[in-house]
C-alpha cells in the first residue's frame, strides 16, 4: 500500500479522525514481500465432484494431480517432498501424526494463484455452518451441522474483476443448478460505504463459497477515504500501538494498480 494524498479520498485533518480509525497499517522488514495466496486446499467427498465444479462450473484450469500417504515416507515417495521435515521419518512419532492416504488436484486461477482440493475418506458428509450463514441460500444451509466451535477456516472468497462479473457469475451458477444468493453490497445505511459486491453458494462438498469484486475500475474509489474501512470503534492495542495521528490511510495495491 502507498499513502494517500489528499486528491485521493484521504482526509485532509487526520486529527479530525476518531482514535480507531488511525490504524497502524504497515510495520516491520516483511512489509510488503507477501505477493499473494500460492495455495489454499479444502477437503472434498469425491473429487469426480470437485474437479467437474471447480474446472467445468467455476472455470478453473487444472494444473497439478497426485495422490499420496500423509506420511514422511508418503509425502517423499508420491508428493516429491526431498527437504524439510517430510525427509525425516522422525516426523512420524509425533501424537498429533495421521496416516491416511488423499488424491490432490491443483487447480489455476486467472491471476495464477492456485487452489486445491484433498479428496479423503473420512470428510464429514456435514461440515459445520459459516459463523454467517446466514448469507447463503437455503439449499447450501441444509448441507452444514451447526458450528460447535469457530473453524480454522470459515468460508473461501474467490476475486473477480468487476460487478457485473459477480452478476454473470450469480446467473451462470443458477444455468447450472447450484443454489446461490442474491447479490450483497456493502454500501451501509447511508449509501456511501464501499468494501465488495458478493455472492454466496457452496461447493458439492458443502464448503461454504463466495464470489467477489472490488470493482476496482469503479474511478469513484480514486476519492475514497479508506479511514473509513476501520469500522471497529474498540480495536485491539497491536492495531493502536505506534500508529501515528498524522499518517493518511493507505490506499490498497489493487487501486493503485489503476492509476499507473
Amino acid at each position: 500500500m502507498v499513502a494517500m494524498s489528499t486528491q485521493q479520498g484521504g482526509s485532509s485533518d487526520t486529527d479530525e479522525l476518531p482514535r480507531h480509525r488511525r490504524i497502524l497499517q504497515e510495520s516491520g522488514p516483511a512489509s510488503g514481500r507477501i505477493l499473494g495466496i500460492n495455495h489454499l486446499v479444502m477437503f472434498a467427498r469425491d473429487m469426480n465432484e470437485g474437479v467437474r465444479f471447480y474446472r467445468d462450473v467455476l472455470g478453473m484450469r487444472v494444473v497439478r494431480t497426485q495422490r499420496f500417504a500423509t506420511t514422511a515416507k508418503g509425502l517423499r515417495s508420491s508428493a516429491h517432498h526431498s527437504s524439510g521435515s517430510a525427509a525425516q521419518d522422525q516426523a512420524e512419532t509425533s501424537p498429533i501424526a495421521v496416516d491416511i492416504t488423499v488424491r490432490q488436484v491443483f487447480f489455476e486461477m486467472g491471476n495464477g494463484e492456485l487452489f486445491s482440493l484433498y479428496e479423503a475418506p473420512t470428510v464429514t458428509e456435514r461440515p459445520p455452518a459459516p459463523v454467517s450463514s446466514v448469507l447463503w441460500p437455503a439449499a447450501s444451509k441444509a448441507q452444514w451441522s451447526r458450528p460447535v466451535e469457530p473453524q480454522k477456516l470459515d468460508h473461501l472468497s474467490f476475486d473477480v474483476a468487476s460487478h457485473a462479473e459477480v452478476v454473470w457469475f450469480r446467473e451462470h451458477l443458477m444455468s447450472q443448478g447450484v443454489p446461490v444468493s442474491e447479490v450483497s453490497e456493502r454500501k451501509g445505511a447511508n449509501n456511501q460505504h464501499r468494501f465488495i459486491s458478493s455472492i454466496y453458494f457452496s461447493d458439492p462438498s458443502g464448503n461454504p463459497l463466495e464470489i467477489s469484486s472490488f470493482d476496482a475500475g469503479d474511478a469513484a474509489w480514486q476519492s475514497y477515504d479508506f479511514s473509513d474501512w476501520f469500522i471497529d470503534e474498540e480495536p485491539v492495542s497491536a492495531l493502536l500501538d505506534g500508529a501515528s495521528d498524522q499518517a493518511p490511510s493507505l490506499v490498497p495495491h489493487w487501486v493503485r494498480a489503476k492509476t499507473e
